[in-house]
Formats: C-alpha cells, sequence, structure tokens
C-alpha cells in the first residue's frame, strides 16, 4: 500500500512498482483520501484512506483499509498533523498485520533543533517501538522544490532563480531517485529492516544551479537572494501550514549563516540500492528547465 499516492514521491514509486516486470508482481494499493484523485493504473487496487478520521471516529475504518497489506509505504503531508497523521497510520497497520513500513522522512542530524526535522524523527521512534520492521528514507532538498521556488518568487519567464537560502551550500536528490529507492525497498524490504538510508546526492549553491541552467537554456539566468520571510509570506498566503512552513524558513535563515551543515552531507544510497548513478542536477535541469522558464 502507498499512502500518499497523489504526491510526487508516492506517485512515481506506484508508477514503478506498477511498471515492474519481475517475475514476482506484487498486488498494489494506492490509499488517498478522494479515490478518484488517483490516476488509474493496470493492476492498481484503490482503496479510500483518511488519516485524519481517527481522531473523531477511531482506527476501525483505516485497519479495514489496510486489510491484507503486507507493507506500507507511509508518506504524510507538510503541515503540523503529520504528527498525528504518522501516528494513528502506524497503529493501524500494526493492528492490521502489516509486517514492514517503509517512511519518508528527512535527513537531519540527530540532535536537530529545526522542529519539522524533529517530528520526522519523533515519527521514526514511534514505528521503531511499534513492533513492525520498517525502513526510514530520508531526503534532503527535492529538485522539484527549484519549482515551487520560481512560482513563490513571482519571476517566471525573468531567467531568475529567488532563493533564501544564502550563498552556502545544500544537498539536492530528484524525486525519480527516491521513488526508485522506496522501489527496491518495497520490492525486497527484509534486507532493509531496521535501516535508514540518506537521499542527498549533490551539493550546490543556488548560484551553482543557476550557472547550470544558463548553460542548459544559452540564456543568462542568474540567482537573487532574498529574506526568507518573504517565502514564509507567500507560502502561508497561498493557504500552507503556517507552522510547518515556519519551520521551512527557519531552515532558510540558518543554512544563509552556515549554521546547518549537516544538510549540506550527500550519500551513495541511489548507486548502492538501486544500481545506478545518481541523477544530477544538470541531467533534471536538461528534462525540467522549460518548467523553470
Amino acid at each position: 500500500m502507498i499512502i500518499g499516492a497523489t504526491g510526487k514521491i508516492g506517485g512515481a514509486t506506484l508508477q514503478l512498482l506498477a511498471d515492474d516486470r519481475s517475475a514476482d508482481p506484487l498486488r498494489l494499493v494506492a490509499a488517498s483520501r478522494r479515490p478518484e484523485t488517483v490516476p488509474a493504473r493496470a493492476g492498481v487496487e484503490v482503496r479510500q484512506l483518511d488519516l485524519d478520521t481517527a481522531e473523531l471516529q477511531g482506527l476501525s475504518a483505516l485497519v479495514e483499509a489496510m486489510a491484507g497489506i503486507d507493507r506500507l509505504l507511509l508518506i504524510t503531508g507538510y503541515g503540523v498533523r503529520m504528527l498525528t497523521q504518522s501516528k494513528v497510520a502506524i497503529d493501524a497497520a500494526r493492528i492490521a498485520g502489516v509486517r514492514q513500513v517503509v517512511h519518508i522522512g528527512a535527513h537531519a542530524a540527530a540532535d536537530t533543533t529545526v522542529v519539522h526535522l524533529g517530528w520526522h524523527q519523533l515519527i521514526e521512534a514511534y514505528l521503531a517501538a511499534s513492533g513492525m520492521a520498517f525502513t526510514n528514507l530520508r531526503p534532503t532538498a527535492l529538485m522539484q522544490n527549484l519549482m515551487l521556488l520560481i512560482d513563490v518568487g513571482g519571476v517566471r519567464g525573468t531567467d531568475v532563480l529567488p532563493h533564501y537560502l544564502g550563498s552556502e551550500p545544500t544537498s539536492w536528490v530528484d524525486v525519480a531517485d527516491v521513488a526508485a529507492v522506496a522501489a527496491r525497498v518495497l520490492r525486497d524490504p527484509v534486507p532493509h529492516a531496521g535501516r535508514s538510508y540518506g537521499l542527498g546526492t549533490e551539493s550546490l549553491t543556488m548560484a551553482e544551479i543557476a550557472t547550470l541552467l544558463g548553460e542548459v537554456t544559452g540564456r543568462p539566468w542568474r540567482d537573487e537572494a532574498r529574506h526568507p520571510d518573504r517565502f514564509l509570506d507567500a507560502v502561508v498566503a497561498a493557504g500552507a501550514d503556517p507552522v510547518y512552513m515556519e519551520c521551512v524558513r527557519n531552515i532558510f535563515v540558518r543554512t544563509a549563516a552556515g549554521t546547518l551543515p549537516d544538510l549540506n552531507e550527500t550519500f551513495d544510497t541511489v548507486e548502492r540500492l538501486v544500481g545506478r548513478p545518481a541523477i544530477t542536477m544538470r541531467s533534471f535541469l536538461d528534462r525540467h528547465h522549460q518548467q523553470l522558464s
């Protein structure tokens, strides 16, 4: 079962597993609070599952939705409710007899003081105490979030890459690589039980990314550093959870100040688990630069 099947990571993972033509096909279940939003895929069952209903209705509907599930990919949204959503998902999975949960979290130092990164660590600790086997996948910044920076910055069509990170580098990973690792673990979960994998693959500054965009497009792209408060104001005005997004703002502040070196770490997880090189930022921009223009 994929919880978060309509999101970028969940959808990409589901597609990889659905396209898998191995001799031992998986029975795939896409879970969504709105099943009609899940794209139809051959061989994929869709089930209704809304983690927010448990507060008033208890766990029974969630346990029923997870009936017959052996392994679960758990992805929650970008808001403070991720804590309770993850707890009830883990509780329901345990009751339903799920054997292994793969959780998409975020990379951070073990003693991080960044609030929403700590939330992921609390979820991981609760999962570890559940008695089920588990695997934690911990991406750094997603390359796809460059599109968000363009939209939030209001500069589409100007060859300007707005950002809030100052001149410090950070670690990036393509959603496709996160999905590839998730699919590999779900396909063969036992060797990965009890393991946690970092998923940053390349360290770059925003100025270096702007230079790559210029090389890819043949246009004079430049980066434009802005105060992180501008990001917070824009995303909250667009409807994002202000508590969660204040944490993201604080990551920008600390990255620019050079006090979050752990978020610049890179890993060879993709090469080791998937058996191919990780997708580079240059390759990502080659494929997606029109979405940034």
